[in-house]
This record gives C-alpha cells, sequence and structure tokens, in this order.
C-alpha cells in the first residue's frame, strides 16, 4: 500500500479537487512521461524505463507535493470551516 492514495484522499477530502487535479496533470505530463520517454528510449531500458519513469517521475513527486501541502495545513482552521458547513445545513448557522 502507498501512501500516495491516501495523500490524494485527504486533499480531495478536504475541498482541493482543483489543487488534486492540477498536481496530476504536472506531475504525470510534466516530470513522468518525460522521464519514462528518456528512460525507455533514451537510457534503452525500454517498457521498464517508462514504468520506472512514470513512478518515480509521476508518483513520488505527487507524493511529495501533497505531503508537503497536508503537513503545512492549518488543521484548526479546517476543522472550524467544516463545523461552520455542519451548523449551516443544519440551519443553526
Amino acid at each position: 500500500m502507498s501512501v500516495q492514495p491516501i495523500l490524494s484522499g485527504v486533499a480531495v477530502g478536504s475541498g482541493w479537487q482543483s489543487y488534486v487535479a492540477y498536481i496530476n496533470l504536472g506531475c504525470y505530463y510534466l516530470t513522468g512521461v518525460p522521464l519514462g520517454f528518456l528512460m525507455g528510449w533514451g537510457f534503452h531500458q525500454g517498457v521498464m524505463g517508462i514504468w520506472a519513469g512514470m513512478i518515480f517521475g509521476g508518483t513520488a513527486v505527487q507524493t511529495l507535493i501533497l505531503a508537503i501541502i497536508t503537513i503545512r495545513c492549518d488543521w484548526e482552521k479546517e476543522a472550524e470551516k467544516a463545523n461552520m458547513h455542519v451548523l449551516k445545513w443544519e440551519g443553526k448557522g
């Protein structure tokens, strides 16, 4: 099991869907695909090089970025926002 899907789920569950989408696009298409191309054809590694480039270039960078965002988040503030939403939905806010 990887920590990447957990971090992605935390970010999506926190309402950061657009950030996660941009991070996915950036990591896989700007980092993973070029690194996979370089490793697959440039270093003559074939499919294993493409696979490794996508994993190390895309998934690893995405995990790092999502971890930084999650660690730096003010969770007290996020909990307050969630509480405000719940009170609003109950009609008490």
